[in-house]
């Protein structure tokens, strides 16, 4: 019941702006994963749109604009202040907007304050340093930083 309810606010965008915690994520998301939890309180616009993997750990303040699909894997741990954007301006015309779905492969860490921006997948085991802007594709097992970012090192894989 809760679950229809919610869908049904959710298909109205009736959840834009509201804070989310684990109870509401698990019915307002279109999935869920098991063992995945929000700690504290996260923003996402238009939940309906985000599907969270199994074992996935989002930290207080991340907000997720998901005006297109955000799909998160499996074990990604998602740290404080992040922000997940899928939105933006079309430069040289400040009223058009352009929208990209963003993919967040599994085994990723995503460290304090970053941002990822709209079309960015961040592939298998990578790790994002904290405060770093994410405006391009990362590659499978690797350690990006800075603004904009870029590759750090190759991580190797156990």
């Amino acid at each position: 019941m809760l679950r229809t309810i919610c869908r049904s606010f959710a298909a109205n965008k009736k959840w834009f702006g509201l804070r989310f915690n684990t109870f509401l994520s698990r019915h307002a998301c279109s999935s869920f994963g098991k063992g995945s939890v929000v700690c504290g309180s996260a923003f996402i616009d238009y939940p309906q749109l985000v599907s969270i993997g199994d074992n996935v750990r989002i930290n207080e303040g991340v907000y997720m604009n998901a005006r297109e699909k955000i799909t998160i894997g499996n074990s990604v741990h998602i740290s404080s202040f992040v922000i997940i954007n899928t939105g933006s301006l079309v430069p040289g015309d400040l009223e058009k907007h352009t929208e990209s779905p963003v993919v967040i492969e599994d085994d990723v860490w995503i460290a304090s304050g970053c941002i990822i921006g709209p079309g960015v997948r961040i592939g298998k085991g990578s790790i994002i340093a904290a405060g770093a802007v994410v405006t391009t594709d990362v590659e499978p097992y690797t350690l990006v930083g800075g603004v904009p970012a870029k590759e750090i090192k190759k991580i190797i894989q156990q």
